[in-house]
């Protein structure tokens, strides 16, 4: 599936790494331009090898992966990635400041859904990092957050991709939050806790009696093993609906 996923996109290989346009449409075969910004494609092996292995679950900090879309300047947290693109590339009352389209290297360093779709215009990059990577609450990010850290001592990819890929709301400056929630986040982000890419209706499995919400098939390989919520520890009495 990996491999389907890298096709997906336009990936491009050079000096042993695989990077891939953040610019180029989808249906180019390749990309020869120099001043277009490439992100990485991080590997499983690779975010493990150079960002694993802290002495206390505390110390983790985001991975600094990301490449900005619209000039290039890389070695960026999502938290940075985000100041940064507020800071130099934001939209303004007369329109965007940048109006090229271009893919959230976020989706694309993780091959997410829609890696290989535009980031909209009227959205821009930093209301795609608030809608698609952005916990509605603090307190719903550091729920997610802690519940990784407990399992990082068998499973630190997890934790590293959690923190890779989400934005914590505390990290958003205040003019953009009403009353304590992302002024642009959509109004309910559901996310699979399992894999933490976001639920679809018709993927959806509901665990009784919690209630806790995931992929089907990601429940029901959780479910094949262990017999209890992944979220809140609750018994599982009967199978997912």
């Amino acid at each position: 599936m990996e491999h389907q996923a890298l096709r997906s996109a336009m990936s491009i290989y050079l000096n042993g790494r695989t990077l891939s346009c953040l610019v180029c449409p989808k249906s180019s075969a390749s990309c020869a331009a120099l001043t277009h910004p490439l992100q990485r494609i991080i590997s499983y092996d690779e975010l493990l090898a150079k960002y694993a292995r802290k002495a206390n679950c505390d110390q983790y900090d985001s991975p600094d992966i990301y490449t900005c879309p619209h000039c290039g300047h890389d070695r960026l947290t999502i938290e940075a990635l985000y100041g940064h693109f507020c800071a130099v590339h934001q939209q303004t009352a007369d329109g965007p400041v940048e109006s090229t389209e271009v893919r959230c290297p976020v989706c694309v360093c993780f091959r997410l859904d829609g890696s290989a779709s535009f980031v909209t215009n009227g959205e821009g990059l930093g209301g795609h990092l608030v809608a698609r990577h952005c916990f509605t609450t603090d307190r719903q990010y550091s729920d997610e957050r802690d519940l990784r850290s407990q399992f990082c001592r068998d499973n630190e990819f997890e934790l590293l991709r959690f923190m890779a890929i989400f934005l914590s709301p505390g990290t958003l400056p205040s003019e953009c939050q009403t009353n304590g929630t992302p002024a642009n986040i959509k109004e309910v982000t559901l996310v699979c806790p399992i894999c933490l890419e976001l639920i679809d209706d018709n993927r959806s499995k509901r665990l009784p009696p919690c209630s806790h919400q995931f992929h089907g098939e990601c429940i029901n390989r959780w479910l094949a093993e262990k017999r209890c919520c992944p979220v809140c520890r609750s018994e599982c009495a009967a199978e997912s609906s």
